[in-house]
C-alpha cells in the first residue's frame, strides 16, 4: 500500500492537487510538499487563486499534472 503524503507544515493528507500544484508552482523536483492553504500562506496570497490555477490548469487539458 502506497504511504500517503503528509503536508510538511500542518501534517493534513495531501490530495493529488495539493502535490501538483505545489510541482507546478515551486519545483518539479520536490519530495515534500505543502497543502494548498500552507502554500498560499507561504505564497502570501491565500487559498482562492491557487485554486483557481488549479481549475485553469485542468480545463486547459494542456498540464499533465492536473489530468
Amino acid at each position: 500500500m502506497a504511504q500517503s503524503r503528509l503536508c510538511t507544515t500542518c501534517q493534513v493528507p495531501l490530495s493529488s492537487d495539493d502535490v501538483g500544484i505545489y510541482l507546478k508552482l515551486v519545483s518539479l523536483t520536490a519530495q515534500q510538499f505543502l497543502c494548498i492553504d500552507c502554500l498560499g500562506v507561504k505564497l502570501n496570497c491565500g487559498r482562492d487563486p491557487i485554486e483557481k490555477l488549479i481549475r485553469y490548469f485542468r480545463e486547459s487539458g494542456n498540464c499533465a499534472l492536473f489530468r
